[in-house]
């Protein structure tokens, strides 16, 4: 169904009208009218702190399970990459946030992270540990259960021309390290991650585009005794290869321990 998208304001009469039976929050709605002008989608972005907004979606009865509600999430989401948000969080309807990228904090919780949240992560990582500013440290992607780092070959090379072993260590704990901290922040959890055990198996020389890789799904459950103010250990295994080479130079397992704040 072909919709003409407008934003209106929370004191609009015709969008008071359709949100007669929902909860009208002030600020700027994103709506959705049919051929006749009738309102028949609204969201908005609800800022709540710093970097965070909850996202509110209607879809008029008649009109659900075409896409428009996706489609309205979509364009709330360009508007959150707009303000520099990195968190969004919604409420109910489960399978409709779960199809959307949001996992599940609670019950009645969803949540998903934005670039943002990866942005702020490397900034932490260079104004923190001046190194990977200068290995040129970067993550290139991620997702609740995967993230991939790359640096840069000329900042790490050793006599040999190939990654120096201890920047292929550097890159792979930090690659495990930030799947850690951005699963806390997407669940809202605060604590000091530490490395507690690590071995690495240097398999092959790795001579260029270095790339970290750890894939592992973490789900609340994984963090249930840090959110019970408990320390907690999570195993992570790093596979460091070539761009997007599928072949392992090196292989790293780490036991990380999350201290609560």
């Amino acid at each position: 169904m072909k919709l003409t998208w407008q934003t209106l304001s929370s004191d609009s009469l015709l969008l008071c009208q359709f949100m007669v039976n929902y909860e009208l929050r002030q600020g700027n709605y994103i709506v959705g009218l049919d051929s006749q002008d009738n309102i028949i989608a609204a969201g908005v972005l609800f800022e709540q702190t710093k970097g965070q907004a909850q996202v509110d979606v209607v879809v008029a009865p008649d009109f659900r399970q075409q896409g428009i509600g996706s489609e309205l999430v979509r364009q709330l989401t360009e508007q959150a990459l707009t303000k520099k948000l990195h968190r969004l969080i919604a409420h109910s309807v489960a399978p409709f946030w779960l199809s959307l990228g949001f996992v599940k904090v609670t019950d009645n919780v969803f949540a998903r992270l934005l670039d943002g949240a990866a942005s702020e992560l490397v900034d932490m990582w260079h104004q923190g540990i001046p190194m990977t500013q200068f290995m040129g440290l970067e993550i290139t992607s991620f997702s609740p259960s995967r993230l991939s780092t790359s640096a840069k070959m000329e900042s790490c090379i050793n006599v040999h021309q190939s990654m120096f072993a201890g920047a292929i260590y550097s890159q792979a704990v930090l690659t495990g390290w930030g799947l850690l901290h951005l699963a806390m922040v997407r669940y809202d959890l605060k604590g000091s991650i530490v490395l507690a055990n690590g071995e690495v198996k240097y398999r092959r020389p790795l001579v260029s585009d270095p790339c970290g890789i750890v894939e592992q799904s973490l789900t609340i459950d994984d963090f249930a005794e840090l959110a019970a103010g408990k320390k907690c250990s999570i195993e992570l295994n790093v596979s460091m290869r070539e761009g997007n080479s599928d072949q392992n130079c090196a292989t790293f397992f780490g036991r990380y321990v999350i201290i609560p704040s």
